[in-house]
């Protein structure tokens, strides 16, 4: 992990590429997504950067996760349903505090097991942070991922399917905001946010009930 080193922008969480690897400069998109042709019992590493650009620090975990890729949909799993390549990856920190305005480099390690078939696997590196401390949402995580396509076996690394539009970084933003930069994946979930849309439809749908049934007393009353 590299030390952490004072940055400017304008406030959120951060997570892109720091450096593509010797073994995939050159193919499309590496500066966006962590991409390998990986080969059985053989080790793969990659430096990612993550950055606060927020006034105040944040306590990040760093995990990775699996992910699937239908006709080019590419889609995170469940955190608790690894795949191949989530069980092969790890990321050091696995957690990390950081300062106002600053950033660090954490390693991405990939160790393919001697036994690995030929396949096409997809996953994400997660960076999540509670709700920002200058936040007025109830309750939220916010996370922020770099995509993987990585090919086992002998074939093209870097098959995307037809990824988003390559850049550098992506940003979460402290205001609850959703956005796509990059080719990463951000996602921002407000659970309060969410249960107090719920309870306002429910409101919602118990006022079109009442107002209907005076409308059918009014109806009663002129027949009588």
């Amino acid at each position: 992990m590299n030390a952490v080193l004072p940055i400017t922008g304008p406030g959120g969480l951060g997570l892109r590429i720091a450096q593509v690897p010797s073994e995939v400069q050159g193919i499309p998109y590496a500066n966006a997504y962590i991409i390998f042709k990986l080969m059985p019992a053989k080790t793969y590493v990659e430096k990612i950067t993550l950055s606060n650009t927020t006034n105040l620090p944040m306590n990040v975990s760093l995990f990775p996760a699996s992910a699937t890729n239908i006709k080019g949909v590419f889609q995170p799993l469940e955190i608790a349903l690894p795949n191949g390549l989530a069980s092969w990856t790890s990321v050091e920190p696995k957690s990390a505090k950081l300062p106002a305005h600053t950033e660090l480099v954490a390693t991405v390690t990939i160790k393919v097991p001697a036994d690995a078939i030929s396949s096409q696997q997809y996953g994400i590196i997660w960076a999540a942070t509670g709700t920002y401390p200058n936040s007025n949402a109830i309750g939220g995580i916010s996370r922020v991922g770099i995509r993987m396509y990585d090919q086992v076996g002998e074939t093209t690394p870097g098959d995307t399917s037809s990824p988003a539009p390559s850049a550098t970084s992506t940003t979460s933003t402290a205001t609850g905001n959703t956005s796509w930069l990059a080719g990463h994946l951000v996602e921002i979930e407000w659970v309060g946010i969410s249960l107090l849309f719920l309870l306002v439809i429910i409101i919602g749908a118990i006022s079109v009930r009442r107002e209907r049934k005076r409308a059918e007393k009014r109806r009663r009353k002129q027949k009588e």
